[in-house]
């Protein structure tokens, strides 16, 4: 493994570094730790040496949906819901969407009535038409209502705006898993927070997972700072301390992004999910948590509005390519192999300051990648994952490769 040590080290070498810090940890499909390693300094701030820790708290955003995807699957196999419920249904919030077509001059809507269902399924792979604000007819359409509320104030409020697409008609990234969150919390009587804790985290093990840190500052681990990037091309001089975007405390445990943890906890519910999912799911809820979902149409919609980064990570070649990943429950899931990387059937998916997790079922590992940095999408962070994704699948099928002696 001394080609990942080497990586790790190069991006975020203090002179010629692209990142402040960084951590990567590994797992095979018997639950042993294959590597892991943290880098780097805990902050941005070059006047704070304070190095990384590999049990660093983290805002993972993105990376909440894949939990969140798990309480959804455990409820469909209790039989408490199906994919296919009609969720508005179960979440009044819900009860009076529609579908904006466009905006005419002044502030006229061209409004129309949602056609059939919105799904459980739906919700989780990102077809239900609930895009995030970054879509520039939900900006006028907020402009037009004075709305200041958007998808990172830390509450519901920023997910309470029209479908800007027919239910499973195209693919738009999107609150989806927040809403589903909600259902969750409905049918359950609980808070995701509470349901979460009794579910998941602690059945494997994960202590240090929540959506509130502020509620247990004195049991955490300390936090890595995020850095900005604010140049390309000076390496950590471009960077700068940043913030993190989400408005926190949280008035609402959101499903899609709303959790902080580590790489120590995190990897816990990957391995689980590697292995088989007991004592969380099935072996064929994990089969349906992993399998692909989107229609035809919903498919070939995908790759453009995925951005090129996620492309690069997917193997998908050109925005026309629909063939190469289709949208599990829980994240993208590529149809081919990508040569010297991950297998068919791999689900994956990250977060916005740039972490990453994936499971590759049929190579039989699971790994991600930890660190702090904005914007979304730093190419430098894709170059980094996919240098180390390229050195474990190396280093995983030679013939002297050790096996882990580190068992979760």
């Amino acid at each position: 493994m001394d080609e990942l040590d080497r990586i790790l080290n190069d991006f975020t070498s203090p002179i010629n570094g692209l990142l402040h810090g960084a951590a990567f940890i590994a797992v095979d499909k018997n639950g042993n730790i294959i590597y892991q390693k943290a880098t780097g300094r805990a902050s941005p701030d070059p006047g704070i040496a304070k190095p990384l820790d590999l049990d660093s708290l983290y805002w993972i955003a993105s990376m909440t949906k894949l939990a969140t995807a798990v309480a959804v699957v455990q409820l469909v196999e209790r039989g408490v819901v199906s994919l296919d419920d009609e969720v508005r249904d179960k979440v009044p919030e819900l009860k009076d969407l529609q579908v904006l077509r466009g905006m005419k001059e002044g502030k006229e809507l061209n409004l129309e009535l949602i056609q059939g269902k919105i799904t459980l399924r739906h919700l989780l792979s990102h077809a239900p038409g609930s895009v995030y604000d970054s879509s520039p007819l939900l900006q006028r359409w907020s402009e037009s209502r004075r709305r200041t509320a958007h998808a990172f104030s830390g509450s519901m409020d920023g997910y309470r705006h029209p479908l800007i697409f027919q239910p499973g008609t195209s693919w738009g990234y999107g609150a989806g898993l927040d809403w589903a969150g909600q259902m969750i919390e409905h049918v359950t009587d609980s808070t995701l927070e509470e349901y979460m804790h009794a579910n998941i985290w602690s059945r494997i093990g994960a202590t240090s997972t929540t959506f509130h840190p502020e509620l247990r500052a004195n049991t955490l681990p300390s936090q890595m700072e995020m850095g900005e990037r604010v140049s390309v091309g000076q390496g950590v001089d471009s960077l700068k301390p940043g913030r993190i975007w989400l408005g926190y405390p949280l008035e609402d445990d959101l499903g899609g992004i709303g959790l902080f943890s580590t790489p120590l906890d995190f990897i816990r519910l990957l391995s689980t999910l590697l292995q088989g999912g007991s004592p969380l799911l099935s072996k064929e809820s994990v089969d349906l948590l992993f399998r692909p979902q989107l229609s035809h149409a919903s498919r070939a919609a995908m790759p453009k509005a995925l951005g090129k980064q996620m492309r690069r990570i997917l193997g998908i070649k050109a925005v026309e390519d629909c063939d190469q990943a289709d949208h599990s429950l829980a994240g993208p899931v590529t149809l081919k192999d990508i040569p010297g990387r991950r297998r068919r059937a791999t689900a994956s998916w990250s977060g916005l300051p740039n972490t990453h997790w994936w499971v590759d079922r049929e190579a039989g590992v699971a790994a991600a990648l930890f660190t702090q940095i904005m914007p979304p999408a730093d190419a430098a962070t894709t170059d980094l994952l996919i240098e180390l994704e390229k050195a474990l699948y190396k280093a995983i099928s030679s013939p002297r490769h050790p096996s882990g002696a580190t068992r979760l």
